[in-house]
């Protein structure tokens, strides 16, 4: 019995023993997964901490670069890291490396080739022209002939050369005096456009000038060393003045633009003006380029040059619509609701409409105003025009396309803080491209399947979930801007990018960077007007050379610019009159 009850006791310690064995394990376990929470969170915050950091640090470099530019110093240089040069082995482009296993790809080992840029192509580069035929031919004998040699014919050699001389001609202006005393003295002509120059010599001018970027001074230096007697304000007359017939035809490229395509592409840049700053906007498609400075760049501004051929303002029901998608005041709306129908010859005839009813503050005058140029514009049969541009909010009227490698630098400016994060925006970004390339395979080939491939595609990737926050962030702007980014499923001519417009306005940065800003209104007028007929020309690879020398002489032999573009939107995509 004694030993019967030592057992029951021996076994009722072994139960508490277990009982609190299970305990202590049951509170480990929950040691461990408070534990586990806790590296957790401490992970998370220090992700958090890091992003922090990467800001901030964006922050200081920021003030810094402003520091540097109001102190006038040099800005801090941009050097490229090395990168690796690429591996033979790795797949086609957009591919990860290949890694071992259990090892993950470092994002900074891929070379930037990796991920699939845009290829689409937008303008052919001009070609050499064809040698001009010899006009004498001088036979050369040769030297050191042996005797008995037999002659076998010539071989030909020919050299290009150029004749710079300076000339002068003396026009003997006949005068008559009246009977009543006045004097009738003769014109010049009408070639000479009231200059005491040639019109070879102010077609070479403008042609430096305009189409070469060479400066004024260094210009004016040359035209000395070669005997010719002009001085500095001459020079400036001849760059600045007497262009009339330059600003018509630059004014028939935009009427004709905007009237033959179905889409153009804008975008703008600095531009100063009277020590001023201001904005250059081009305005261009493949069929025609367009520049204009003016002191602003909002959309009123954009819209006023889409109005400029036109003189006439329509309030009309479209005006009202507009105005309710902005959210404007119910008391302005009852105002401008008895003017629908009403057609004001100009601007200063609504603004002073307006202004007698009390609608006089600076942002709901210009609203207002946008929204009766917007209606106008309707009116005037341009409402079928869609705007392509790099995603300035005051481009985007009418139908809105956005350009795919602005979009990109969403993702590209993502600044990630440890690897898992790198790994994501290399993902995200050759996702993009992807996508790129199946809206790419759409334009060459338009069918319900393969749109439906590229919008699967960019819905798949904005709903894309990451552990950065900051990419996060970025793939919400795609979703944003999705409508603008795949209106090409609608209008296949559409282009994807906006490299053109992006190239086209490098001739005022280049001039600006060149000659500063413009002083005089009609110096300012002047850059405009050569800089949109000698971009137009190169579009259709003709010589500016030769526009300049027919339109001074009055030959009238080179074709109306106006012309070209008609014939160009039926073969081009983005004329109004072609199938695609």
């Amino acid at each position: 019995m004694d030993y019967l009850a030592q057992l029951q006791q021996h076994n009722t310690l072994l139960k508490e023993s277990l009982a609190l064995s299970q305990k202590a394990l049951a509170l480990s376990q929950k040691e461990n997964v408070l534990q586990k929470e806790l590296i957790a969170r401490l992970q998370a915050q220090g992700v958090q901490q890091q992003e922090q950091i990467t800001q901030l640090q964006e922050k200081v470099e920021a003030l810094e670069a402003e520091i540097r530019r109001l102190k006038k110093l040099p800005p801090k240089p941009d050097i490229k890291p090395n990168t690796k040069p690429p591996d033979d082995s790795d797949g086609p482009p957009g591919t990860p490396p290949a890694t071992g296993q259990g090892d993950e790809a470092d994002p900074d080992d891929v070379p930037k080739h990796k991920v699939s840029k845009p290829d689409e192509s937008t303008r052919n580069q001009r070609k050499q022209p064809t040698k001009p035929p010899p006009e004498k031919s001088i036979r050369v004998p040769a030297c050191g002939v042996p005797p008995g040699s037999t002659w076998n014919g010539t071989t030909p050699f020919y050299v290009q050369d150029l004749v710079i001389k300076p000339t002068s001609v003396e026009y003997l202006l006949d005068q008559w005096i009246t009977p009543d005393g006045k004097t009738v003295t003769a014109k010049p002509p009408a070639n000479l456009h009231g200059h005491h120059y040639g019109p070879t010599l102010q077609a070479y001018i403008l042609h430096q000038y305009f189409g070469c970027g060479v400066t004024q001074p260094q210009l004016l230096e040359w035209l000395w060393d070669i005997g010719l007697s002009i001085s500095p304000g001459e020079l400036s007359n001849l760059i600045t003045k007497g262009n009339e017939q330059f600003q018509s035809e630059k004014d028939e490229i935009l009427v004709a633009g905007l009237r033959c395509s179905s889409y153009i592409q804008t975008d703008d840049t600095g531009a100063r003006h009277q020590g001023q700053n201001g904005y250059c906007t081009i305005i261009c498609n493949e069929s025609f380029a367009w520049y204009a400075t003016t002191g602003s760049k909002s959309r009123e501004n954009f819209l006023s040059l889409l109005h400029r051929p036109f003189r006439t303002y329509a309030m009309t029901g479209n005006a009202l619509d507009y105005l309710r998608t902005l959210k404007y005041p119910q008391k302005w709306l009852r105002v401008l609701q008895p003017y629908v129908g009403v057609t004001f010859l100009s601007y200063e005839a609504w603004k002073a409409c307006m202004k007698e009813h009390g609608l006089t503050g600076k942002k709901r005058l210009q609203q207002a105003s946008e929204a009766l140029i917007y209606a106008s514009l309707i009116e005037h049969g341009l409402g079928h025009l869609t705007t392509f541009s790099d995603g300035a909010q005051q481009f985007n009227v009418f139908k809105h396309a956005q350009c795919w490698v602005h979009a990109e630098r969403l993702l590209y400016k993502v600044h990630p803080v440890n690897e898992q994060q790198a790994s994501a925006q290399k993902w995200c970004r050759t996702w993009l491209w992807a996508i790129y390339d199946d809206l790419k395979a759409f334009k060459a080939e338009p069918s319900k399947e393969n749109a439906m491939k590229g919008r699967l595609g960019f819905l798949a990737l904005i709903q894309t979930r990451t552990n950065c926050r900051a990419l996060q962030q970025a793939l919400s702007g795609l979703a944003v801007i999705e409508k603008e980014l795949l209106l090409v499923l609608e209008d296949p001519s559409l282009p994807l990018h906006n490299n053109l417009s992006e190239s086209l306005i490098r001739e005022y940065v280049k001039r600006r960077k060149i000659s500063g800003g413009t002083r005089s209104e009609a110096g300012r007028q002047s850059r405009g007007h050569l800089a949109s007929l000698k971009k137009t020309c190169r579009l259709y690879g003709l010589s500016f050379w030769d526009y300049l020398t027919d339109r001074l002489n009055g030959a009238a032999l080179f074709p109306r610019l106006e012309s070209l573009i008609e014939k160009a939107s039926q073969i081009l995509s983005c004329g109004l009159c072609s199938s695609f």
